[in-house]
């Protein structure tokens, strides 16, 4: 289950990945792979040479990663899927990017070759009568209110459930969420401050662009801020009718629809700037400030994040300092995810146990207590040697390893510490709700309860 999950996911990212790449090929803004070109040069056989080349070079590497998911899908165990999973991904973002750093270089030493620079070329040209009038405007406040409104609907149900895990995940999650939508609409409207960069001498044709850019920029931020609403509400929704099928297709449907999102805006963005600079005349070239068309780097410039030169992208300046030490807390981020997989083994393949004192049965994972129950509120017990159906409400559900809340099925909630492959399970009821709990072997959960029918006899 785990590997179809990620497969899923991960999938259309590298097809989403490549139509981005391969756009990149395509002239706009009088560019074609990060490098700036005169209207005629752009036409040349030795430019639409390395253009072919670099599509060629792009969907081989593209697809050589598509047919290293095979392998890595038929992974068993949860962990090393999950680590597996997570390499392809480290590779299918990294590796994509070698035809074109292999292109861009290319296309600077013709470029070079052929003596091609803009004319009137700058280090940073700004068009401030084009911002000025450049609409539409940032997400209003209204629309984040509406938005905060839904996301915050299901706290409603802190009324009905009486699970006190249960309260405090769904507290978590609306917070979480809330905080999502309010970083959505910071961002939005810091993204409508910055001013028109001068791509031609027609100031109306540089308003019209920034006007493109802010019209994608709106149309994102307000679809993702509305996405994050609805998620949070279908989740709450979920956990007041728990169903593991219907939270995967939740979570799937919101992967599929955030990729779509992502390709509408970056896509719809550049096709207009295609349109609207075809032979064009350039008035600035930026290429030295480019690292491969990729990374922008100016100390001189003092923004610490500039804008992509084509599409609705944003990118640190690594002429900064601080913008250096964030991008290389970016890709470590992005490498660590590699190790997400052994830490969680790690730690969730602690032994767990189930232990009496004198007051209380305890059950715990390694060294960690999970609960401990008063021994005065248990009702009674007993062992069975099947787990009926559960689902998740929140928690970890993995092969061999569940805990959290969970619905049962027949039963109502109930929480459980055990691992599913090793029966039997102690059944313990109390006063305030049911556990289903288990040690790190069915001899030693059949000691705990023996122990435990002592206990309660005295």
């Amino acid at each position: 289950m785990m590997s179809l999950i990620m497969a899923v996911c991960m999938l259309p990212v590298l097809l989403m990945l490549y139509l981005m790449e391969r756009n990149e090929a395509t002239p706009k803004k009088g560019m074609i792979l990060g490098v700036t070109l005169p209207p005629e040069g752009q036409t040349l056989p030795e430019v639409q040479q390395i253009a072919a080349r670099f599509q060629r070079q792009l969907a081989l590497v593209c697809l050589g990663c598509a047919a290293l998911a095979v392998p890595v899908f038929f992974i068993e165990g949860e962990m090393a899927a999950l680590t597996g999973w997570m390499v392809w991904l480290v590779l299918s973002i990294c590796l994509p990017m070698v035809p074109h750093i292999l292109a861009n270089r290319a296309l600077k030493a013709l470029k070079k070759a052929r003596g091609w620079q803009a004319e009137g070329a700058v280090r940073r040209v700004v068009d401030t009568k084009a911002a000025e009038a450049s609409l539409p405007r940032p997400i209003r406040h209204r629309m984040l209110a509406g938005a905060l409104a839904v996301c915050l609907l299901p706290l409603a149900l802190l009324f009905v459930f009486e699970d006190a895990a249960m309260r405090w995940s769904l507290t978590i999650l609306c917070l979480c969420d809330t905080a999502c939508l309010l970083l959505i609409w910071v961002c939005g409207r810091w993204m409508f401050r910055r001013r028109a960069d001068m791509v031609s001498g027609d100031t109306a044709l540089n308003q019209t662009l920034l006007r493109v850019r802010r019209l994608y920029w709106d149309r994102c931020w307000v679809i993702n801020l509305w996405a994050i609403a609805a998620l949070n509400l279908l989740i709450g929704l979920n956990m007041l009718w728990p169903s593991e099928l219907l939270m995967l297709v939740i979570f799937v449907g919101f992967n599929f629809f955030l990729i779509g999102v992502c390709l509408w805006t970056e896509l719809g963005t550049r096709r207009a700037q295609e349109r609207l600079t075809s032979g064009v005349e350039i008035v600035a070239d930026e290429d030295d400030r480019w690292i491969w068309g990729l990374f922008y780097y100016d100390p001189s410039d003092r923004r610490l994040m500039v804008a992509k030169r084509v599409g609705i992208g944003t990118t640190m300046n690594l002429g900064r300092p601080l913008g250096l030490i964030l991008s290389g807390a970016s890709a470590l981020l992005l490498v660590g995810c590699v190790f997400i997989g052994p830490i969680m083994g790690w730690y969730y393949g602690k032994p767990l146990g189930l232990t009496l004192t004198d007051t209380a049965l305890v059950a715990s994972l390694g060294d960690k207590e999970k609960y401990t129950i008063s021994l005065d509120e248990i009702t009674g017990f007993e062992l069975r040697d099947t787990l009926p159906p559960a689902s998740r409400n929140f928690g970890v559900g993995m092969e061999t390893y569940l805990q959290g809340s969970f619905t049962i099925s027949g039963e109502g909630g109930g929480q459980l510490n055990l691992d599913p492959t090793q029966p039997p399970f102690l059944r313990v009821e109390t006063e305030t709700g049911t556990f289903w709990l288990g040690a790190d072997t069915g001899e030693a959960t059949r000691e705990a309860a023996a122990a435990l029918a002592l206990r309660l006899a005295d």
